[in-house]
């Protein structure tokens, strides 16, 4: 099986071309649990498909590090937004379809920007707090895409703790019935906002999240009266996001935009499923 490899801002991927749709969705779900294992395979947070679409010039699957198909990957979508444009796939500006709706990306490598429309700011959760690691933390609950749950700090968390913390809250059905990813966003004494996030699905802290940067710079923007566009800074580098929010607060129109890179591509051979 051919691959190709890539990352945004160190959340990697392995993507595979599907568009002659040789591979099923069991198959997918299948190869993701083979391929993300790290040490024991390429490895990878999870698995991008490119496929055939008559409704933009492709659409684009995200499958978990778990098997699970995701609705969206903010980095994700960037990286194959990235492979599209540096094989001929599409232009740029291109348009491809996920299960959270139209995506349209624009390619300036190593930069992608990708146009993640409206998000609905009537279905989320401000100005309340949960208990976390036995404090009580305000948090906000968006669905970009993805459900996230931004935890609000002005502290720095031990990484063992938000691996701890996270996983909790992203098994809570009484908060997130559908589960979420969880983000720890805080606000340094100079003004800088950093984040980093427990994915659903990777079920572990990530080196970068897309989405999880656009919940926080909304989360930011509304409760720390931040002033778009705002750089987030992930341990694995730097993701700037654009945002116009409608007078009433509404829908905000979100952009998500930060490095990416193609790092290898190859065959895989049978030990990889093994």
């Amino acid at each position: 099986m051919k691959f190709f490899k890539g990352h945004g801002n160190g959340n990697d991927f392995v993507i595979l071309d599907n568009r002659d749709g040789a591979l099923s969705d069991d198959g997918l779900s299948r190869a993701a649990l083979a391929l993300c294992r790290r040490r024991a395979s390429i490895g990878a947070d999870g698995v991008l498909v490119i496929e055939r679409t008559e409704e933009a010039h492709f659409r684009m699957r995200l499958f978990n590090a778990d098997g699970s198909e995701g609705e969206m990957c903010g980095n994700g979508a960037r990286v194959l937004a990235r492979l599209a444009f540096e094989t001929g796939i599409a232009p740029s500006p291109m348009r491809f379809v996920t299960l959270a709706g139209v995506m349209e990306a624009t390619v300036t490598p190593p930069f992608v920007e990708l146009n993640m429309g409206r998000i609905d700011l009537r279905s989320g959760v401000f100005g309340r707090s949960l208990r976390a690691g036995g404090q009580e933390c305000p948090y906000v609950f968006l669905t970009v895409g993805v459900p996230h749950c931004v935890l609000l700090t002005e502290e720095e968390r031990p990484r063992g703790e938000m691996f701890d913390l996270g996983r909790e809250l992203r098994y809570d059905r009484g908060l997130f019935p559908d589960g979420a990813n969880v983000t720890f966003a805080r606000r340094t004494p100079s003004g800088e906002v950093r984040a980093v996030t427990y994915e659903r699905g990777v079920e572990d802290l990530t080196e970068s999240c897309g989405t999880g940067c656009v919940a926080t710079a909304i989360a930011a923007a509304l409760v720390w009266g931040a002033t778009p566009p705002l750089d987030v800074v992930n341990p694995g580098g730097t993701n700037t996001v654009r945002l116009d929010f409608d007078p009433g607060h509404e829908w905000v129109h979100a952009w998500l935009k930060g490095r990416t890179a193609l790092t290898a591509s190859g065959k895989a051979y049978p030990d990889a499923w093994a």
